[in-house]
């Protein structure tokens, strides 16, 4: 089955609200002046057992323009006997910036993320011929998707995270950094997801959502050129 479905926006953000939470490292100092970011990040997916690489570039651009991300993306899904058994890349040339204050719940660690850099676009993915099930990070069981080997066209979102920042309560109800809502920074640093939305639909207290999907990985390198 090819997977050709696309998707709003505001779906991303039902979906990701909801699922994904994720540590990682990063030293977020940019160059005084910098218009472009560029940032790596190459490790072990958290929640399941896979190998990550993303590689991107922010460009901040002039004349009130917004600013967009260009970025590459690989996973690598292996069993228990550490046999490759899935594997998905994609490519997003031109995702715009949606805003650099988006917060969701974190189910997996029960804290509130807050100010994720959040861009979406379309681009383009394919995955290995395989009708591959595993429990999504530990949360939904699903089949990810097939794209028969082919490069197919997909929504593609990218939340990055350099301030590494939380709170544990809803910022929507507490206000971050007052007494009742202190701000709180994860130890191990910030962390980046580039994901596709795909058509795969699960069934949440919220009602159903479609999910995100694609590697979460450390940050290796983030700076300002």
């Amino acid at each position: 089955m090819i997977v050709r479905k696309k998707s709003k926006v505001t779906k991303a953000l039902i979906a990701v609200s909801f699922l994904i939470g994720i540590i990682a490292f990063v030293t977020p100092v940019l160059a005084a002046g910098s218009n472009r970011v560029l940032f790596m990040a190459i490790g072990d997916d958290l929640d399941i057992n896979a190998t990550n690489l993303i590689i991107g570039k922010i460009e901040f651009g002039e004349d009130g323009e917004l600013p967009s991300v260009q970025v590459d993306f690989h996973q690598k899904i292996y069993d228990e006997s550490g046999e490759k058994v899935y594997s998905m890349m994609g490519i997003l040339k031109d995702g715009l910036l949606l805003t650099t204050e988006h917060y969701f719940y974190c189910p997996v660690f029960n804290v509130w993320v807050i100010n994720v850099w959040w861009f979406m676009g379309e681009g383009i993915f394919k995955t290995t011929d395989t009708d591959y099930d595993l429990v999504y990070r530990n949360w939904f069981p699903i089949t990810m998707p097939n794209t028969e080997g082919k490069f197919v066209s997909a929504p593609i979102l990218m939340f990055l995270s350099p301030t590494a920042e939380y709170c544990l309560q809803d910022p929507g109800t507490y206000t971050p950094g007052s007494p009742e809502n202190p701000v709180f920074i994860l130890p191990e640093g910030g962390w980046v997801l580039a994901a596709v939305l795909c058509g795969i639909i699960v069934e949440t207290p919220m009602g159903p959502v479609e999910l995100p999907i694609g590697p979460l990985s450390f940050l290796t390198r983030y700076m300002g050129i």
